[in-house]
């Protein structure tokens, strides 16, 4: 049995202020200062009752208290943890997960609590104090020593905190369903294939919908990679994307529309390992044909695909 434990404490200060325009100019109708406390504890134990079965129990306790706020209220919840990961075969892998999360405070979602359960990401960019449920299967499968591919299957169920046009602080539900399946191969030493479908479904309350009562959406990313003795690497994916829903118009807050869209995008990048495998040189752009199209992204905020094309430079470092 392995054990994983700890605590954390974040304290969150905030200030808006809100403006209004008044014959052309600036005027602050109101001010709203934040002031939040979230504690948190976890506990983590990974147990092996046979060679091939890992089960994770646990849970985390989360603590969250806003300072004299009406626009959120104080909550002490507890977050069960549980999953499995079972090798029936030398090259079979079986997954499932089942677990409750609160989304934190943080600014930039840092934390020493372990991110992932049998597999499945824990902690996601939500509205803060997000309630949400995770339920995830996936079968993973070695067909060859170069062959490799599996299926994945993710639902979350979220009960997210808003207010409504008085005020009130609300709660609207969201149900999320994410199905993913792969397949790579490596036919050479110096050269990479894969291919993978991704089904996203958004399913939204009218209460509060971030843009979206309902969307479906489909990715069929390709991609190819090559890599050279020298160090010198390239990577080229093509995705296609499928998509349509309800929308939110722009012009036209809380009217929404029907919509669809489909395209491809078209990456590319070119690489150079350092000496002694010090780190990374990488040159590339993103959405390489400057492809126009209309696309709803479930998370605004960290956008998986560019509107335009993009060229960028990195340098990755890894030293001793």
């Amino acid at each position: 049995i392995n054990l994983v434990t700890g605590a954390g404490r974040i304290r969150l200060k905030r200030e808006d202020d809100v403006f209004i325009d008044f014959f052309g100019f600036p005027f602050i109708r109101d001010n709203l200062d934040l002031d939040v406390y979230h504690t948190n504890l976890y506990l983590y134990s990974y147990i092996k009752p046979l060679e091939d079965l890992t089960l994770t129990v646990g849970g985390s306790g989360d603590f969250f208290n806003p300072d004299d706020d009406d626009r959120q209220k104080d909550r002490d919840q507890f977050n069960p943890k549980f999953g499995i990961i079972w090798n029936p075969f030398a090259h079979t892998t079986l997954r499932g997960a089942a677990f409750r999360v609160l989304k934190r405070t943080l600014i930039t979602d840092q934390t020493v609590e372990p991110t992932q359960v049998a597999g499945f990401n824990q902690f996601f960019d939500e509205v803060n104090a997000t309630d949400y449920w995770v339920y995830g299967g996936a079968i993973d499968q070695k067909f060859t020593q170069s062959l490799y591919g599996g299926v994945e299957f993710t639902y979350r169920n979220l009960n997210v905190p808003f207010l409504d046009d008085t005020g009130i602080l609300e709660n609207s539900n969201w149900d999320e369903y994410l199905v993913r399946a792969y397949l790579f191969w490596t036919p050479h030493q110096w050269l990479s294939l894969s291919v993978e479908y991704l089904y996203e479904e958004l399913d939204r309350d009218e209460g509060y919908t971030d843009g979206s009562e309902d969307a479906e959406t489909h990715w069929v990313p390709l991609g190819i990679n090559f890599f050279h003795p020298t160090g010198v690497s390239a990577s080229l994916k093509g995705t296609y994307v499928n998509q349509d829903g309800s929308f939110e118009r722009k012009d036209d807050v809380g009217v929404f529309s029907a919509g669809d869209d489909n395209f491809w995008l078209v990456d590319a990048a070119l690489s150079y390992r350092l000496p002694k495998r010090y780190g990374l040189l990488t040159i590339g752009v993103s959405n390489l044909t400057d492809e126009d199209f209309e696309f709803f992204d479930s998370d605004r905020d960290n956008p998986r695909i560019q509107p335009d094309r993009v060229f960028f430079g990195k340098i990755t470092l890894s030293l001793p």
